[in-house]
């Protein structure tokens, strides 16, 4: 296999390889090769290899003095700082939320919400056993109301105990990589 496009290998007078196929190979008369073909082919592949290193040098020479490397250099540069300084500015937020206990607090007040939420449910409940008991007319009305409270009432209170989770999980995370 050669470095150069099919295409690109007609300038340097070889001719575009075709691919054969399992089928072919077997089916195609092998031909032995003679110490002529094989001089041919090293002197061949010879020839490849100057026409690469010339090429090669051209290419690092052009390289060279279009100031592309040292450009290239400059921007690894810049932007290894700036993932450095990134790191550290990382560190150091999550170590002051360790410190201050502000992710404490955050999922202290979770917590509650979620308590809040679950006493909300059963004062809802209370309430529609009240109203059925007090006014049977209206019970079935009030009781389609509670249901639906009821439901968006555990989903909200669930989705909290998740977010809940969540929070104490992140800043699990962040306290154990400071």
């Amino acid at each position: 296999m050669t470095l150069v496009e099919p295409k690109k290998r007609e300038v340097f007078g070889e001719e575009p390889r075709s691919r054969m196929t399992a089928q072919d190979h077997n089916s195609a008369p092998k031909k032995q090769m003679t110490a002529k073909d094989a001089v041919n082919n090293i002197q061949n592949i010879s020839k490849r290899i100057r026409e690469y290193s010339v090429m090669i040098r051209d290419t690092t020479k052009t390289l060279r003095e279009s100031g592309a490397i040292p450009e290239l250099i400059d921007a690894v540069r810049e932007i290894s700082s700036v993932v450095r300084d990134t790191a550290k500015d990382i560190h150091q937020t999550a170590t002051e939320l360790k410190e201050s206990g502000a992710t404490g607090e955050i999922a202290r007040s979770i917590e509650e919400t979620s308590k809040a939420a679950q006493d909300t449910i059963q004062t809802v409940r209370e309430t529609a056993k009240q109203i059925g008991e007090a006014a049977p007319e209206t019970t079935k009305a009030v009781r389609a109301g509670a249901e639906r409270v009821k439901v968006e009432s555990a989903h909200a209170a669930e989705t909290i105990k998740q977010g809940v989770e969540r929070v104490k999980q992140t800043v699990k995370d962040k306290v154990e990589n400071v």
